[in-house]
C-alpha cells in the first residue's frame, strides 16, 4: 500500500499518486465486511496516477467502501474476470468517481451481491455535446466546435456487472459511452448454443450452474446523462431484471436497451426518458419476457425483434427520430400492447406497423436456414392500428401539453440535437384533468395507491410523491 494514504500527519500530500494497483486479497464475511471508509475529516482520494486498475478486488468477497474518492486510471474497481476469478458481496457507498473508464467492473459469472449505491460517477468524454458513436446522424457534427466522430471512447462504463443479486440504485451518471451494463456475456455457464456442428446440451443452466446466472438484479432511482449509446444495457441478462424508477436524459441511443434478454421478466417500469434522438428503445434477436409499465419515454419506440413482450400504461410521445411512434416486430402472437397514450409524429402514413406470426400460429422465430413468416402490418392511425390487430383498443391520444413543463424536442434539428438538458429544468408530473389522467389499468404492485378512477399513463402519478433520482441526501 502506499504509505501516504494511510497517514493522519495533516501536512502530508494525502492524494500522492500510486505507482501500481492495491490488490485486496482478504475475504471478509457479510457481517464483518473488510471495510474502507473515509474518517469524516476530510476528503480521502485514491489517485491511480493512469495506471489500469486502482483497486484489484477479483480475489476478495465482501469488501465494504464508503466515502472515498477514485481518479485517474483506467478500472477504478476491477472486481472481475470472465472465466478467470472475481468477487462476490462487494458494496460501494458515497463515493465518487471521476477521470476513469470505468467505474465498478465484473463480468466474472461467480459476482454475487454487489451493493453500489448513492454514488457519483462522472467520465472522461465530451461533457457539453451530445453524439453518438454510430450513425449518419452525428456524421456532420465531425470538427464542430473541435468534436471528434466518431467519439473516442474515453470513458466506457461506470457500472458492468454478471452474476445474480445485485443493486445499483441512487448513482449519478454522466458522460460515459454507456451508464450500466449487465455484461453481454454469451450464453450462460452450462447452457449450450443451438446450431450446425454444435453437441445437443442444456438450453438452460442446470441447478448446478444456478449461482452464476444473470438473475435478480435491480437498477432503480439513478440519474444517467449525456452517454455515446445507452444508459442501462440489460444485454445477456435472464430473469427477474428491474429498472425502476430511473432517470434517464441525453442518450444518443435508446434507453431502453436490451438485445438480447434471454427469457425474462425484464421490468421496466416507472422510468423517464427524454431527449433519445435514435429512439427510445432496442429490443433485437428475440429479446423476450420484456414488460414496459407506466414509463414515460418521450422518443419513438421501434421494437426490431422480440417475444413474449408488453406495454401497458405507458406514455410513448414522438421526438422526431423515426416516423412510426410504435412499430413492433415480434416473434410471437403473445406479445401485447394496451392502456397507452401515444402523440403520433404530424404527417406520417404509418405511424403504427405491427409485424406478428399470422393468424394459428402460436410463434415462429429466425434460426438458421428458416426466416420466420411474419405478416406486415402498418396503420396510420390508432384507430385503424387498434381495429385491425386488437392491440391498444384502451389508449388515447395525447401530446406534450400533458406535462406540467416539457418542451417537444427535434432529433432532425441540428441546431438543437446536441443540447444537453437537466431534469432540474423540467416538470414530467402531469396536469389535473389532462388526457393522460386516470386512462391506465391497475396492475399488481405497480400502481397501487392511485388516485381517482384508474391509474394514471406514465412514470408519475398525478399527486403522489415525486421518486429520487441520484444520491440520496445523509440522514442528520
Amino acid at each position: 500500500y502506499n504509505r501516504y494514504e494511510y497517514t493522519n500527519d495533516a501536512a502530508v500530500n494525502r492524494t500522492t499518486p500510486l505507482d501500481g494497483t492495491y490488490y485486496l486479497t482478504a475475504d471478509g464475511t457479510p457481517e464483518r465486511p473488510i471495510s474502507i471508509v473515509a474518517a469524516g475529516d476530510g476528503d480521502v482520494i485514491f489517485d491511480g496516477n493512469g495506471n489500469y486498475a486502482l483497486f484489484d478486488v477479483r480475489a476478495a468477497d465482501h469488501t465494504y467502501v464508503e466515502g472515498i474518492t477514485f481518479r485517474n486510471a483506467e478500472v477504478a474497481i476491477l472486481a472481475g474476470t470472465q472465466f478467470v476469478a472475481g468477487s462476490k458481496g462487494l458494496t460501494v457507498k458515497r463515493s465518487r468517481f471521476e477521470n476513469v473508464g470505468a467505474g465498478v467492473f465484473t463480468n466474472w459469472s461467480g459476482s454475487s451481491g454487489f451493493y453500489i449505491a448513492d454514488n457519483v460517477f462522472i467520465g472522461r468524454n465530451d461533457p457539453k455535446h451530445l453524439i453518438g458513436w454510430a450513425g449518419d446522424m452525428w456524421v456532420k457534427f465531425r470538427g464542430v466546435e473541435g468534436q471528434i466522430f466518431p467519439p473516442a471512447m474515453a470513458s466506457y462504463v461506470a457500472v458492468k456487472l454478471y452474476g445474480p443479486g445485485h443493486v445499483v440504485a441512487y448513482n449519478y451518471i454522466a458522460d460515459f459511452h454507456d451508464g450500466i451494463n449487465v455484461e453481454t456475456y454469451g450464453n450462460p455457464d452450462g447452457s449450450v448454443a443451438s446450431g450446425p456442428g454444435i453437441a445437443d446440451g442444456p438450453k438452460y443452466p442446470p441447478r448446478e450452474y444456478w449461482d452464476r446466472r444473470p438473475v435478480a438484479i435491480d437498477f432503480y432511482g439513478n440519474y444517467i446523462t449525456n452517454s455515446h449509446d445507452n444508459p442501462i444495457e440489460a444485454h445477456g441478462s435472464m430473469d427477474n431484471i428491474r429498472e425502476l424508477r430511473n432517470m434517464f436524459i441525453n442518450h444518443a441511443s435508446h434507453a431502453f436497451c436490451n438485445q438480447p434478454t434471454l427469457g425474462g421478466p425484464v421490468y421496466w417500469i416507472r422510468n423517464i426518458a427524454y431527449h433519445l434522438p435514435a429512439g427510445s428503445t432496442r429490443l433485437t434477436n428475440g429479446a423476450a419476457g420484456v414488460l414496459f409499465y407506466n414509463n414515460t419515454i418521450l422518443s419513438e419506440t421501434f421494437a426490431a425483434g422480440t417475444s413474449n413482450t408488453h406495454w401497458r400504461n405507458n406514455l410513448i410521445l414522438g421526438e422526431n427520430a423515426l416516423p412510426a411512434i410504435f412499430n413492433v416486430t415480434t416473434f410471437t402472437q403473445y406479445t401485447s400492447s394496451d392502456y397507452n397514450g401515444f402523440r403520433p409524429n404530424l404527417g406520417v402514413e404509418a405511424s403504427f406497423r405491427w409485424n406478428a406470426p399470422r393468424a394459428g400460429v402460436v410463434a415462429d422465430y429466425n434460426r438458421l436456414g428458416h426466416d420466420a413468416a411474419l405478416e406486415a402490418h402498418e396503420f396510420r392511425t390508432l384507430k385503424e392500428f387498434a381495429r385491425a390487430t386488437g392491440q391498444d383498443r384502451n389508449s388515447v391520444l395525447v401530446d406534450y401539453d400533458v406535462f406540467v413543463n416539457v418542451p417537444k424536442l427535434d432529433a432532425q434539428d441540428a441546431d438543437t440535437v446536441q443540447s444537453l438538458y437537466d431534469a432540474r429544468d423540467l416538470d414530467f408530473r402531469l396536469k389535473p384533468r389532462s388526457a393522460a389522467v386516470d386512462r391506465g389499468t391497475p396492475l399488481a404492485t405497480v400502481t397501487d395507491g392511485f388516485a381517482g378512477r384508474a391509474p394514471d399513463l406514465g412514470a408519475l402519478e398525478l399527486g403522489a410523491q415525486l421518486p429520487a433520482y441520484g444520491p440520496r441526501p445523509l440522514k442528520e
